[in-house]
């Protein structure tokens, strides 16, 4: 664990120190994409649902989407690495950290988590360009919102303890969305052991998106704002280590309401309807 005392008079440059890794990190999420894209496409065939095949004209033949199987193998594996990361980071926290703890202490988690959501999120952002299923502008922009939002956090090594929250355990549900997209793309046999599987990750997707990006965001967020408005009020922003970027703590706030009511507006609109 990262420890919580570590407040420096100036931020040294997070991504500086990480951009070697982050390089290739997103190289070798490339990597990954291609391999899984050559093996579906050309041993291993998943038929996918005909209406994800807007080419396909011979119904007599299944249809495949390679490109939408590797996406989801690729984002599975970057969820998973987010979501573990960042719960078991959480829980081992402090819980009498002080406000000036929690927004300008260092890390090392968190700086290794913001890394990774930059990765993925500009990863996720490029790819999803070539899928019209993924390039919607809704899901673009939350992938560069995220993503400069985890990146200012990294570089300037602001708000740590919270990134642990909002960027790791926020995505637990979408370890579970992953397979449940799986089943949207490449239905399975409604009796089948696959089906069952399919039925348990929509089951524990509504249940942990409700708990960590409904209930559990906004049960974060509020001394997020406690903590922010209390450093500002005592004007210790340019004191403590934030070297002329306080200016984020707002745009992190901004961002914390912005993502919040997306997911507000997903949940509302687009999961209780399917429920």
């Amino acid at each position: 664990m990262g420890k919580e005392n570590v407040v420096r008079s100036s931020a040294p440059s997070g991504f500086t120190r990480r951009k070697r890794e982050m390089i290739r990190g997103f190289l070798l999420l490339s990597v990954i994409y291609g391999v899984a894209y050559v093996v579906v496409k050309h041993y291993v065939k998943f038929p996918s649902d005909p209406k994800f095949c807007s080419n396909h004209h011979d119904a007599t033949e299944p249809c495949y989407r390679p490109d939408l199987f590797a996406f989801q193998v690729s984002s599975g594996i970057m969820q998973i690495i987010l979501a573990t990361t960042g719960f078991r980071a959480w829980r081992k926290q402090r819980k009498t950290m002080t406000s000036e703890g929690r927004l300008f202490g260092f890390l090392e988690e968190a700086e290794y988590l913001n890394a990774v959501i930059v990765v993925f999120q500009l990863w996720d952002f490029v790819f999803s360009l070539a899928i019209p299923e993924h390039a919607t502008f809704v899901f673009l922009s939350h992938h560069l919102l995220a993503a400069l939002t985890a990146w200012c956090s990294l570089e300037y090594q602001l708000v740590h303890y919270y990134a642990l929250f909002f960027g790791g355990c926020s995505e637990i549900s979408s370890v579970f969305l992953v397979l449940c997209d799986f089943d949207v793309y490449f239905p399975a046999d409604r009796g089948s052991l696959w089906g069952g599987m399919v039925f348990f990750c929509q089951v524990c997707f509504v249940i942990t998106f409700l708990y960590y990006r409904i209930v559990g965001w906004f049960w974060a967020s509020l001394p997020l704002w406690k903590d922010i408005l209390s450093i500002m009020k005592k004007d210790m922003t340019e004191r403590l280590r934030t070297a002329g970027v306080s200016w984020f703590l707002i745009v992190f706030l901004a961002m914390n309401v912005i993502l919040g009511l997306l997911q507000v507006y997903w949940f509302g609109f687009a999961i209780l309807p399917k429920i």
